[in-house]
């Protein structure tokens, strides 16, 4: 990465404080269930076991792509639901802090293992419905993982979320976990906590280069002013440059679930 390019990349990146729905204008990957309210989903969790297949769907609705989402959540759902297809829940995207690629979301869903997944994308209906993709979604990015371990995550309502999308480049990879590991006493301090790394998923696109990211770092905070925090700390001084070591590309999103009314 250019070493210019990288500093205003570090800059930017701290100095900030601060398939989905058919039918919602957040859509992402098909599921024929309504859209959560405050009333039906206060948040939601994340239950899988080791051999599970996770995946992790950023969307961005095309500009009156509304129509063609729907159409695709109401063929795509019902196939991908007979191989054990489930949603999860979703975090909205609150504020894109770095990326080219401005997504609503992140959904979350699961395949009972690897070879449903696999049968499904075999079903002979479903290039053709894929192939639509682009008519509803500007973009639409699939990370998928096939669990090692067994995994538990609670979304809460009243909490902050960040997550960072990092392409890593191969000599310096190790800095990263160098880095997280450093600054997490800080965050730990701030009122945050890591709650997920996805690391080394496959990633399916329409609209992006086809290399997948290292590493989803998903982070949970009391509040806004948490990170703010960590940049002042003695640990983030420390670190920090071992993220710019470490990092080729990176996006980097504020999320809440959808009805968050925290501060």
């Amino acid at each position: 990465m250019n070493s210019i390019f990288k500093t205003s990349l570090i800059a930017a990146m701290f100095a900030t404080s601060a398939l989905a729905i058919a039918g919602n204008s957040h859509a992402g990957e098909p599921t024929s269930e309504p859209a959560p309210t405050p009333a039906d989903t206060p948040a939601f969790a994340v239950e899988m076991k080791r051999g599970e297949v996770l995946q992790i769907i950023a969307s961005e609705l095309r500009e009156g792509g509304g129509p063609a989402a729907r159409t695709y959540g109401q063929t795509a759902f019902p196939i991908a639901s007979s191989f054990g297809f489930q949603r999860l829940g979703q975090l909205n995207v609150r504020q894109n802090v770095i990326s080219d690629f401005d997504p609503e979301v992140f959904s979350f869903f699961s395949w009972p293992d690897q070879a449903s997944a696999d049968a499904f994308a075999a079903h002979p209906d479903w290039p053709a419905i894929k192939a639509t993709r682009p008519d509803a979604w500007s973009e639409l990015k699939v990370y998928s993982l096939e669990l090692q371990d067994d995994l538990s995550i609670q979304f809460d309502a009243t909490k902050h979320y960040t997550v960072v999308v990092a392409w890593l480049n191969n000599e310096n990879a190790s800095d990263y976990d160098r880095y997280l590991t450093g600054i997490e006493p800080a965050v730990t301090r701030a009122g945050g906590r890591f709650v997920y790394k996805m690391r080394g998923p496959s990633m399916e696109s329409h609209a992006s280069p086809p290399a997948a990211p290292s590493q989803l770092t998903f982070v949970e905070w009391d509040s806004t002013d948490g990170f703010a925090e960590v940049q002042q700390s003695e640990e983030y001084l420390a670190f920090r440059q071992y993220f710019g070591s470490a990092v080729e590309k990176v996006e980097f999103y504020w999320l809440q679930t959808p009805q968050s009314t925290g501060q």
